[in-house]
Formats: structure tokens, sequence, C-alpha cells
């Protein structure tokens, strides 16, 4: 290699030196001119993985003082207090324990209390069964349970047969229920069954 190529080469790296020095010299600029930004910054992040990983701890810590307290009810029923500790620590698992109990022992008045409750689920189920359990047919009709429609429909058939409706009335409502489901069975047996010969029938739960 020449000393004009050599020259040449040396040239190139100063000017790349040249370059990674400004580029330096930029970078420095903006830090001194954004530092407290970027500290902002920086600091923010921190505190919000902080906050974060305490909201998590914090929200174990509580599913384990409900798990706690949940077993403790299912060890002790009776135990007024022990209730009263789960409803504070979880309005809608006491709510979920009290609908089971209530339809356990087809108890209304508490299913008509579970009506309000903060838990969709148990809301919608304890409304279904208060009404079933009233024989009211008008709260039925107005209730929309996607995953129930076709047990609703079926309860409202059967409280049609005891009002002695005509035929054309329950067929009607029974007619919303698909073949493919699994309740399809009772409503053929409804389809074919006299009005007035139902008071014998027993009511439909699922």
């Amino acid at each position: 290699m020449g000393i004009k190529e050599n020259l040449k080469q040396v040239q190139e790296e100063f000017r790349g030196d040249e370059k990674l020095l400004e580029s330096a010299f930029r970078l420095e600029k903006l830090y001194h001119k954004y530092k407290y930004v970027l500290l902002v910054v920086v600091v923010g992040v921190v505190l919000w993985v902080v906050y974060t990983k305490f909201l998590e701890y914090k929200q174990e810590k509580k599913n384990q003082e409900i798990t706690a307290v949940y077993n403790e009810v299912l060890q002790n029923p009776n135990n007024v207090a022990v209730l009263d500790r789960l409803k504070t620590t979880s309005q809608e698992l006491y709510d979920l324990y009290t609908y089971a109990q209530a339809l356990k022992s087809q108890d209304a008045q508490a299913l008509l209390r579970l009506k309000n409750s903060p838990n969709s689920l148990v809301r919608s189920l304890a409304t279904y069964y208060y009404a079933s359990y009233q024989k009211d047919l008008k709260t039925l009709q107005t209730l929309n349970l996607p995953k129930m429609q076709d047990l609703i429909a079926l309860q409202k058939a059967y409280l049609l047969y005891q009002e002695h409706k005509q035929p054309q009335e329950v067929q009607k409502v029974l007619n919303v229920i698909d073949p493919t489901s699994s309740l399809y069975q009772i409503v053929s047996i409804l389809k074919h069954y006299p009005a007035h010969g139902v008071q014998g029938a027993s009511k439909v739960n699922p």
C-alpha cells in the first residue's frame, strides 16, 4: 500500500473519529438540557414498578385472608361472627355462599335479598329462583339471562300450564327451545301434555 493510500485511510479514520466526537458532544448537550426530565422519567418508572408490586402483594394477602375466612365458614356454618367476617372481607363470596344455602333450604326471603347482590351471577340466579318459587310469570318473562333462556322458557311453560292457558300459548313458549338443547326431551313431553293435567307435576328446576 502506497503513502497516498495510507494518508487517505488515516484521513477517513480521523473523519470517523470526528463524527463520533460530534455525536458524543450532541448527546452530552442533550443530556445536560433534559437531564431533569430523564431523572423524572426514571424515578416515575421505578415508582410505578414498586407500586404495582405492592398492589400485587396486597391482593395476594387479601386473597389469603378471604380463603382462610371462607374455610372457617365451611367448618362452622352456624357461627354468625365468622359469617359477618366473610361479609366484611368479601361481599360477593358471602352472597355466593348465602345463595347456595338459600337454594338448599328453598329460602325465598334470602333469595329476595340476593336479588340486589353486587355479584351479577348471584343476582341473576336469585332473581330466577325467587320468581320460580313465587310463581311470578311476569318477572320470568322480563328475565334476560343468555345461558339460562331455555330453563326460563321451560319454567314459564310450566306456570302457564298451571294457569290453564291455551295449549297454543304454551307451545309458543316451548318452541323457542332448540332441539339441540339438553332440556328438549322435557320439552317434547310437555308439548304433548294436556294443560289441565299438569297440576301434579313438579316445578322445573335444573
